[in-house]
């Protein structure tokens, strides 16, 4: 198995160390850890760094899965500022553990190696909106 020198960590905000926080995942218990998550894979890192804001009802729920190798979003409640952008850090990897395929964690401050700027925009291919009608039909 390849060694991995480096992973991806995405994220609305620009800083120059990155600190645990505690994750608001849906999914398992090791998707709402105390830590920085990370991945090897880019495109799996990029959704986060999208600004993915609250909408008027004051959530903000999507979800992240892959078609045919390609990521789609599906905002659930919420909106993606176009006016804002996001940044992709490019981090070591040596304080992190593999949690699942794409998720790696870490529970220790990192310094980020480079970090580039997202803008929303490039990425609307990726989005779908989810709107409830009435009746729960979509």
């Amino acid at each position: 198995m390849k060694e991995i020198k480096f992973l991806y960590h995405g994220s609305r905000f620009l800083s120059e160390i990155l600190k645990p926080i505690l994750a608001t995942g849906i999914g398992s218990s090791k998707d709402s850890l105390c830590a920085i998550y990370a991945s090897q894979d880019r495109n799996f890192a990029i959704p986060f760094a999208l600004p993915i804001m609250a909408g008027e009802n004051k959530s903000c729920i999507w979800e992240l899965s892959f078609e045919n190798g390609n990521p789609k979003i599906i905002i659930k409640t919420g909106k993606l500022d176009t006016s804002q952008v996001g940044y992709l850090y490019k981090v070591p990897a040596d304080t992190f553990e593999q949690i699942d395929e794409f998720q790696w964690v870490s529970f220790k401050t990192v310094k980020p190696i480079k970090y580039e700027i997202i803008n929303p925009k490039k990425y609307l291919h990726w989005i779908e909106k989810y709107e409830q009608k009435i009746n729960g039909n979509r």
